[in-house]
């Protein structure tokens, strides 16, 4: 008995639409990145971790806004204000933390499961290069954490805003401190999703590449202020510019022109300008360091 065989129309047809090039690929691939770090597109568990920290990270500025008008009905809203812990300019040092737990949860994700599932081979078969994967996906967590740290920025203006007896005055009274967080909150992303990503890029399994980067922020800390401390030469007081949060400490100050939150950064004592060209040095070499890794890795 011979053989016999089906022949099924299954509607398949071809593609006469514009071909939109590296770019719109590139740009897709950020969009997916920045979804995929707060779970977008993912199951419910996968949204656990980043909307409960940006919960947390908004949850300081949420209070002083609401002690705010409350003392403000009271007739001491802007004594309150003044005297509030809870300020843009203490804001980077009061949530750190978060911004860590964030990184050390999301960015693992973000660089280590094509590498886990082996599907960097799909990316790199199309017009998509590696520098292009790598400036995609560090944009899209650089992206992601920037929403997470100006968010409660934004409350803290909506809150001047709202206890002025006039809103535009308020507006007004809010205006020189928002690109000093702008600039903050730039740098702060920039350089601590690059410090991640480097973690992440070579540690493709994530309980390694979690603590790696845990690990990347406080060791360093801990060795600045050691150094610092003892204070062998002047030379030892640049140890701070080795840390990442200290390096975020010192351009907050230096945006600000307040006091450092950490003692190393009180300890060094280095000028304001050192921070703001260390910062742009810092963040060219991590993200160069991070495209040469796609480079070299085999596809």
């Amino acid at each position: 008995m011979s053989a016999g065989g089906n022949i099924y129309d299954l509607g398949y047809r071809g593609y006469d639409g514009p071909r939109l090039g590296r770019g719109a690929v590139t740009l897709g691939l950020l969009r997916a990145t920045l979804k995929s770090a707060y779970g977008i597109g993912r199951g419910g568990r996968a949204k656990i971790a980043p909307f409960g920290l940006l919960v947390l990270e908004i949850l300081p500025a949420v209070i002083a806004v609401g002690i705010t008008a409350i003392a403000t009905q009271a007739g001491a809203g802007e004594v309150l204000e003044e005297a509030s812990p809870i300020q843009h300019a203490s804001y980077q040092g009061l949530t750190g933390t978060i911004l860590t737990l964030f990184l050390a949860a999301q960015a693992p994700e973000l660089f280590g499961r094509d590498q886990r599932y082996g599907v960097l081979p799909l990316y790199f078969s199309r017009l998509l290069t590696r520098s292009d994967y790598a400036g995609a996906r560090v944009g899209g967590l650089v992206l992601a954490v920037f929403l997470l740290s100006l968010l409660p920025h934004l409350i803290l203006v909506f809150g001047t805003v709202l206890s002025a007896p006039d809103p535009i005055a308020g507006l007004g009274e809010a205006a020189p401190d928002i690109p000093r967080f702008l600039a903050v909150t730039l740098q702060a992303s920039l350089l601590l999703s690059c410090v991640a990503a480097i973690v992440a890029a070579w540690t493709p399994r994530r309980a390694y590449a979690t603590a790696g980067i845990i690990a990347a922020f406080l060791i360093p800390s801990v060795i600045a202020i050691v150094v610092v401390e003892l204070a062998v030469s002047d030379v030892t007081r640049f140890i701070v510019l080795f840390s990442p949060a200290d390096l975020v400490d010192g351009f907050n100050a230096a945006i600000f022109g307040t006091l450092p939150d950490g003692p190393a950064v009180t300890e060094a004592d280095l000028p304001d300008w050192v921070y703001v060209i260390a910062s742009v040095v810092w963040i060219g070499v991590l993200f160069g360091v991070i495209v040469r890794r796609y480079q070299k890795l085999a596809a």
